[in-house]
């Protein structure tokens, strides 16, 4: 008999406003402007493989094809401010870049897991997308999102989310 290597979803970690597992404040974040999350705990024993999912509304119909870009910022440290890489600070907070750097250039020094494609609709449509996966090195860490779209995200917080999932391989 063959030995089958299956996929299964393990556990999931939430960053948004409240009711998460952490907090991250997306609320009419401007063009180009980016915001980082409360640093998290995926677990001292982990899967290897982790996928992301942004939940998204945009305030004004952006241009077709414009982007929500989501990163990873990986630490040895459950301390917020600790062995954060890319100026990150471990808290619910506005994401500028380093002193000498723009957010452009300082998101250099973090994973970069992939990008939610905005379609071209406004306040009213949550737009949703499983955007890559990524092999966090670290035990602990936190999302950065770079509004790359030609519009804010929508005024609350309502729809606005971050998921990050185990992609767990399984021998049957």
């Amino acid at each position: 008999m063959a030995t089958e290597i299956l996929i299964k979803t393990g556990a999931t970690k939430t960053w948004k406003a409240s009711g998460g597992d952490y907090a991250i404040t997306l609320a009419s974040l401007a063009v180009d402007a980016a915001r980082q999350g409360v640093k998290g705990d995926l677990g001292a024993t982990r899967g290897k493989v982790w996928g992301a999912r942004v939940t998204a509304n945009m305030d004004v119909a952006p241009t077709a094809g414009t982007t929500l870009e989501l990163y990873w910022a990986g630490s040895p440290s459950a301390t917020a401010g600790t062995s954060n890489p890319g100026a990150t600070t471990g808290t619910d907070a506005a994401y500028t870049g380093s002193a000498g750097g723009t957010v452009d250039q300082t998101v250099l020094q973090l994973e970069w897991i992939g990008s939610l494609i905005l379609t071209p609709d406004a306040d009213g449509v949550v737009q949703v997308q499983d955007v890559g996966r990524f092999v966090p090195v670290h035990r602990y860490g936190m999302p950065v999102l770079v509004n790359k779209a030609d519009q804010a995200m929508e005024g609350d917080d309502d729809s606005h989310k971050i998921e990050i999932f185990e992609v767990i391989d399984e021998s049957q």
